[in-house]
């Protein structure tokens, strides 16, 4: 039954023009999955550098289940990201990603915790449906 359910992962980023990743992470406290800076990027004008939380690509039956598993590492944590973006001018994004079969998407809600906490950190959050 799981191979019938959509794949789903969630990301939150913190991007910039150029920043110090490990700052970022010692103040808060939370390892990155990963982090990429400017001289990563092959296209110079696209180019920026990201501190990355991303949760594993699973089955899923809603989105709010992955967004949670990040929201777990980062609750508490809202004045940070507030004062990092501030200080290093950063945007903070949640994307999730989901890739599915013609018809078996996931539940696409965002609790009112997911909302607040999203809002808290001024967060813009995107969607990235694949269909096969």
């Amino acid at each position: 039954m799981e191979s019938n359910l959509p794949k789903v992962r969630a990301g939150f980023y913190l991007i910039g023009d150029d920043f110090d990743l490990d700052y970022v992470t010692e103040k808060l406290n939370v390892s990155p999955t990963s982090t990429r800076t400017k001289n990563d990027f092959p296209v110079s004008r696209m180019a920026h550098t990201s501190w990355e939380l991303e949760t594993e690509k699973e089955f899923c039956k809603a989105v709010c289940w992955q967004i949670e598993k990040l929201l777990d590492k980062l609750r508490g944590k809202e004045n940070i990201i507030s004062e990092l973006c501030n200080e290093l001018n950063l945007e903070a994004i949640f994307t999730i990603v989901v890739n599915m079969e013609s018809g078996d998407g996931p539940e696409l809600v965002l609790t009112k915790e997911i909302v607040s906490f999203i809002g808290a950190v001024n967060a813009e959050i995107g969607f990235d449906l694949y269909i096969d």
